[in-house]
């Protein structure tokens, strides 16, 4: 898809680790772009630091050499993962782009992780963050969804497949979820169907939102329909229950918000979301 030419990948911590490189390939796959995934180590700088505290020595030198030869076995490993991976999901591995060819690249920054994912995602036309674990927020998640200043593609932690043929979208009236909805236009182009759903709490106090809405996509060549849904008590249910009713591929939402289905706070419902979905998000 001609407008989005660079992903970003984070690699965040916990397990699952080939499953989320895999599921962040299959995506690039889809929207034959290239990918770059980033991991991160302990910054090197705080080893000589300790040198200096420590004044050198035979017990610093060893622990040393142990240190060193465990981040050169990790990094090892991730780049034998991420080949494998390539392979298996048919992808070259090049730092750049090629032309009509989906691409991968994988590079291991020292420092704080989520420092590292702030800095690095300013320069991608659209993140792939995998799901933090039990759907609670982390520093990395954090650092790329709300910080990075780009839209983002969620995906469960474990992706065999990716397709947007059907999208859902949770409209709030949030700017976050405007925001969201022209970012994914090159997505609902091209899907088969686009399903609108908000609730009677937002619709009270924008009476016109559904016409305006349905026009705005219509002008995009989008032929959407539109549904009043009831929330639950359960922040975050009645999104995700809509989603698995309607057969959808993607969801679209807000990164943040009050109003309507509350999507994609960082609060309750991004965790119940985050933690229940096997459905990708993008915010």
């Amino acid at each position: 898809m001609d407008s989005v030419k660079k992903l970003f990948f984070p690699i965040g911590g916990g397990a699952n680790f080939e499953e989320r490189i895999y599921g962040a390939l299959v995506v690039a796959k889809y929207l034959n772009a290239h990918i770059k995934f980033i991991a991160s180590q302990m910054d090197l700088g705080l080893i000589y630091d300790m040198q200096m505290v420590m004044k050198g020595g035979a017990v610093f030198n060893a622990f040393k050499d142990t240190m060193l030869a465990e981040l050169d076995d990790e990094r090892q490993k991730n780049q034998d993962i991420f080949e494998s991976l390539c392979k298996k999901a048919d992808i070259k591995i090049s730092d750049k782009n090629i032309a009509n060819e989906a691409t991968a690249e994988f590079k291991t920054k020292q420092g704080v992780r989520s420092k590292v994912v702030e800095f690095e995602s300013k320069f991608c036309d659209l993140l792939v963050v995998a799901c933090p674990p039990n759907g609670d927020i982390t520093a990395t998640f954090e650092a790329a969804v709300m910080k990075s200043g780009k839209s983002s593609i969620v995906i469960p932690r474990a992706l065999k497949e990716f397709k947007t043929d059907d999208i859902l979208i949770a409209w709030s009236g949030t700017i976050n979820v405007s925001r969201a909805v022209t970012q994914a236009m090159f997505l609902l182009k091209q899907a088969k169907r686009v399903h609108v759903i908000s609730t009677s709490k937002y619709l009270s106090v924008a009476p016109n939102a559904k016409e305006n809405l349905l026009e705005y996509l219509a002008f995009h060549g989008v032929n959407a329909t539109f549904e009043e849904v009831v929330p639950t008590n359960t922040p975050g249910e009645a999104l995700l229950n809509n989603a698995v009713k309607g057969n959808f591929d993607m969801v679209i939402a807000s990164s943040s918000g009050e109003n309507g289905l509350k999507e994609m706070s960082l609060g309750g419902t991004t965790k119940y979301f985050l933690q229940n979905t096997k459905i990708p998000v993008f915010m």
